[in-house]
């Protein structure tokens, strides 16, 4: 790779320390922004091999490290934040709007973690990925998380369930589960499917490649829907009185995101980067708006 001087134009020779919240209030984590020239000699030639076309426009130490031991983190101007930990070496990695980390990183770092995902989830890209003595955790744009060791080896995934929670398999859903996936969800590979279980109910969740997050309750009737890719969600799960009112003053934005709520609906929609919340009662009707 072409090797490049990595602007420092937006930095300030002055350095300043804040304290961040920390459970140990007699030793606070201390934050001081650094220049380039303050970072590891290790981080910055890593920054000019690996990303020669991007700029460093932000750069903070911390006196205590966090649980992956990092103790820098930059921002790039292509929106890549990176961790690194006391010697420069990089420990986590993600993007701040959750797009792809830069291929030419992951074939350079992460080559058979590249190459597992590339084959296994066409589909979708890594967002972020977390290393640590014994291995990666990778998260995928479906929120899905993935486990490979030292060797990038796959693992396993991470289906983050607590004690009462089961990994169960599609089969294993209750029949009107089913059949809504096979009527409105056919042409997506279901990834991860989790039967949690309390002293009050029991609850089913359906994770898709294609970055959709349905719920459940014990009947089966569906509770939240939402597209973590921007897909839209079919209108024929959203009650038809819902639906009309979202064609009439909304028709440009998807659907993305639908919930039942103890009063009625809450549904997001979505246009580029517009986001809006619209709250409905049982009967469809609009009840507020909340536009960001």
């Amino acid at each position: 790779m072409n090797k490049k001087i990595i602007a420092i134009a937006l930095f300030t020779t002055l350095s300043f320390t804040f304290t961040a919240c920390s459970s140990d209030d007699n030793n606070p984590v201390q934050i001081e922004q650094v220049t380039l020239e303050q970072l590891p000699t290790t981080t910055q030639q890593f920054i000019a091999n690996t990303f020669p076309n991007a700029s460093v426009v932000g750069a903070n130490k911390v006196t205590k490290p966090n649980y992956y031991g990092s103790y820098y983190k930059i921002t790039l101007n292509n929106r890549v934040e990176i961790d690194f930990d006391q010697d420069g070496n990089w420990t986590e990695i993600e993007t701040e709007d959750r797009s792809a980390i830069p291929t030419d990183f992951l074939v350079q770092e992460v080559p058979l973690i590249y190459a597992y995902t590339t084959e296994h989830y066409k589909a979708n890209y890594i967002i972020e990925i977390d290393r640590e003595r014994k291995g990666y955790e990778v998260k995928l744009n479906n929120e899905l998380e993935l486990i490979f060791n030292k060797d990038q080896v796959f693992v396993g995934i991470d289906s983050d369930t607590a004690d009462d929670d089961e990994l169960i398999s599609y089969v294993d859903l209750p029949p009107s589960v089913q059949s809504l996936l096979n009527e409105h969800f056919s042409s997506s590979e279901f990834v991860l499917i989790k039967k949690e279980v309390d002293a009050k109910e029991t609850e089913y969740k359906v994770y898709t490649t294609d970055g959709f997050q349905l719920e459940f309750n014990q009947a089966g009737d569906w509770m939240a829907i939402e597209s973590k890719q921007g897909k839209e969600i079919p209108t024929a799960l959203f009650p038809a009185t819902i639906t009309t009112y979202i064609q009439q003053h909304y028709s440009a934005f998807k659907h993305t995101g639908i919930e039942k709520k103890r009063t009625g609906y809450e549904v997001e929609l979505k246009k580029g980067k517009q986001e809006i919340e619209l709250l409905f009662d049982q009967e469809g009707n609009l009840l507020g708006i909340d536009d960001d």
